[in-house]
């Protein structure tokens, strides 16, 4: 019979995706995914770049200690000493006393800028988080709807059996059969096209997590997650959580410091320098060597560089421009990403109580009719329209309640709390606390517009 060969066949694709009768958890999942994401793997490489430029910029404050050495040999035609070879060493110190506040202002723009990569760190840590969570609802909702159609799958060859053998016996119509023998196909057609889409969403999975879904998905605990009850609400607290925004807002502090790393170029530099070093000359089979100390400042200003520092501050003005225009982005993007999912979550909410009543009802329905077909009182073609409507209604309810799932799963990852909210704990993350601070010069209760 063709049952069992789909039977087979649906075996042999779930087993090919799947690790048989282990248990996964959604925490399981986003720390595999967040250790082998390449997103993740980047920004937080890129952050420990931006930690070891601060150490840079901070070494502009510290005095520099050169070691000289030379050996020559030396040929004129002036002096006493015309022909001679030579050896010389000397130590130099050099420290800056004043360069115009330039590498104050630049040890304060990478300040601003490792905020900047700590926050897009986080940030990929949320998004991995949110794409972990949506593909291990999109395996769970085909996992279920697998189930779904292969019960439904199973009510139609019980229904064919009995079809058949009342054909058998002369009792019933050979146009029911046929009649029955259609929907068979339709069903074992619903069964195949819920694998497919099972076994791609199972791909998808691999790719984010670095492996393959396992049989036993727990459910996610969403129910002990409460949101506000309005959109505002909500925006207001985005603005005070969310990686890209805070990122955003860092970005533009750390332009405007590189406007005033610029400007320091008109300023003078006064360097304080000491040297201390020997020289050995061999002439005529003569060895001589002179030794020499000297301690000084260094006076530099600059009259003309060709218009370049000019031009330099206007470009680095225009990076400010950019950057707000980067931070007006983000509050678009994230005012239309949490408009759309908290609709779709609020949405879902009301739907869910009608959906599972017409899941009920249909139910209640399929049961009625199969007794009654049974004692002559309903036809197949009723019995059939009944566990269609029943199939349909429960399809539809198990994907409203996985819309309201990924809804949410949307929200908290705008929000920035989604790894927070399922209590998911990650090791050696970077702890903000422990940065050098870097405040943000404007309100950000202002930063986005409210409507």
């Amino acid at each position: 019979m063709k049952f069992s060969h789909l039977v087979i066949s649906i075996s042999f694709l779930l087993s090919s995706t799947t690790y048989a009768q282990e248990k996964d958890s959604i925490s399981n999942a986003i720390l595999d995914a967040i250790e082998t994401n390449p997103d993740v793997q980047a920004t937080w490489h890129t952050f420990y770049a931006a930690k070891h430029s601060l150490r840079v910029a901070k070494a502009g404050n510290k005095p520099t200690i050169d070691l000289v050495a030379n050996t020559r040999y030396q040929d004129r035609n002036y002096g006493s000493d015309t022909e001679f070879s030579s050896n010389d060493i000397e130590m130099v110190l050099t420290q800056s006393l004043y360069n115009g506040s330039r590498v104050k202002h630049e040890v304060n723009r990478f300040r601003q800028i490792q905020m900047v990569r700590y926050f897009e760190f986080a940030n990929s840590v949320e998004n991995a988080a949110r794409e972990t969570a949506l593909a291990y609802l999109d395996v769970q909702q085909y996992q279920a709807l697998v189930k779904l159609a292969q019960e439904n799958l199973t009510t139609h060859e019980k229904v064919f059996s009995q079809i058949e053998e009342g054909v058998s016996a002369g009792v019933t119509r050979a146009a029911d059969l046929e009649q029955i023998n259609g929907r068979l196909a339709l069903s074992e057609s619903n069964v195949i096209t819920d694998v497919n889409n099972l076994y791609d969403v199972s791909a998808r999975f691999l790719r984010i997590v670095g492996r393959g879904p396992k049989e036993d998905l727990q459910e996610i605990p969403v129910q002990r997650i409460d949101l506000p009850n309005n959109l505002q609400e909500i925006l207001e607290k985005t603005y005070r959580t969310s990686p890209s925004f805070f990122a955003s807002m860092h970005n533009i502090e750390a332009e405007k410091l590189g406007v005033k790393t610029q400007k320091s170029n008109y300023k003078p530099q006064v360097d304080f320098i000491a040297s201390y070093g020997s020289q050995g000359r061999d002439q005529f089979g003569l060895n001589n060597t002179i030794t020499e100390g000297s301690v000084g400042l260094q006076f530099r200003y600059n009259l003309f560089r060709g218009g370049q520092d000019k031009a330099s501050i206007k470009q680095a003005q225009e990076q400010v421009n950019v950057a707000k225009d980067l931070r007006d982005k983000t509050c678009r993007d994230v005012r239309q990403n949490i408009q759309i999912a908290f609709n779709e979550y609020t949405t879902s909410n009301r739907l869910l109580p009608v959906l599972n009543q017409h899941k009920l009802s249909s139910s209640r329905v399929k049961t009625a009719y199969k007794d009654q077909f049974d004692i002559g009182q309903r036809t197949l073609l009723d019995v059939l329209d009944a566990e269609n409507e029943y199939f349909e209604s429960s399809r539809a309810y198990i994907d409203a309640q996985f819309r309201q799932k990924q809804a949410l799963i949307n929200v908290l990852a705008e929000i920035g709390i989604l790894v927070k909210s399922l209590e998911i704990s990650i090791n050696n993350l970077p702890n903000i606390n422990n940065l050098d601070k870097a405040n943000i010069h404007s309100d950000i209760k202002y930063a986005c517009p409210k409507n």
